[in-house]
Parts: structure tokens; sequence; C-alpha cells
């Protein structure tokens, strides 16, 4: 009995089997590996935006008691590291006497100046405006807490207080 009459895959079949296999994981792991590097781009890039809001900052670098009553005048200044524009205003901004809520008003800084919570436009790198609160009926004494909370659509949130003389 001879067993010649064994059949199999030729070696050209196979080795054309073989090549389509290698062929089809590489196309499977490349769009695979694509995606991935794709998604991690995204994130990373909204990582960056959103550290870069974050550094966004203001002063108050004065803020005082001024002659007409009730009235504490401010200025409020943008860092000149910002790289985006701020737009203070009254849906931004709100001030607070001894943690209580007080209007803010619009004022020019006696100057002629940029008048904050009135800006058509925006403040850039180390611009200044400037405003008041009105201290409601009562006044700026030694030892209160004006307490300005700025929170940015852009997410920048930051809280700075002047302890009146």
């Amino acid at each position: 009995m001879t067993t010649n009459n064994l059949k199999g895959v030729s070696p050209v079949i196979a080795t054309i089997l073989m090549v389509m296999i290698t062929v089809g994981l590489v196309a499977f792991s490349y769009t695979w590996f694509s995606g991935i590097a794709e998604r991690a781009a995204e994130d990373t890039t909204g990582e960056m935006d959103s550290l870069e809001i974050k550094k966004q900052a203001f002063s108050i670098p004065t803020a005082y008691e001024g002659a007409i009553a009730d009235r504490i005048y401010f200025a409020f200044q943008t860092s000149s590291g910002n790289s985006l524009s701020m737009s203070p205003n009254t849906t931004h901004v709100s001030a607070y006497l001894n943690e209580e809520p007080r209007t803010i008003g619009t004022w020019d800084g006696g100057i002629g100046g940029t008048a904050c919570f009135n800006l058509a436009s925006k403040l850039t790198q180390g611009q200044i405006c400037y405003g008041f609160v009105d201290a409601n009926a009562g006044s700026c004494n030694s030892g209160d807490m004006l307490s300005f909370k700025l929170e940015h659509s852009w997410g920048a949130k930051k809280t700075i207080t002047v302890i009146c003389k």
C-alpha cells in the first residue's frame, strides 16, 4: 500500500494564505492603533486648553472708599501674562462686603479710563478698568472685607479680598 493518494495544500496556496492573514492583521492593528492615537491627541489638546484657561489671572490693584458716601472704588487689572481676553462684567464678577452681595457700578476711574461692566470690548494683557461697589448704606470700615469673585465663562475662577483700613 502506497500513500501517494494523500493530498495537501500546495506550498503556493499556503504562502498566499499566510500573506493574506498577515495583511489582514496589519490592517486591523493600524486601524486600532490609529484610533487610540487620535483619541490621545484630542484628550491632550483638551487638557492643554484647560490649563491655559486656568492660568489666566486678574488683580484688584486698588480699592478705597471714595468721596461719594457708600461707594468703594476699585481698579480691575488683567495679568500681563494672560493669553486670553477678559470681559469683566456683572455676569462674571460679583462683589461682597463682609460676605454680603453688593451692587457693582460703572465708573471711568475719574480719569476718562475704561469703565468695567460697560465694556464693548474685552481687556487684553495688563489692561485696567475701573468700577465701584455700592456699600448699601454701609461703608468700608477698618477691618471689613471687600471680596471680588470672578467666575468667567471660559473657566477662570478667583476671589480677591481687600481689607478696609
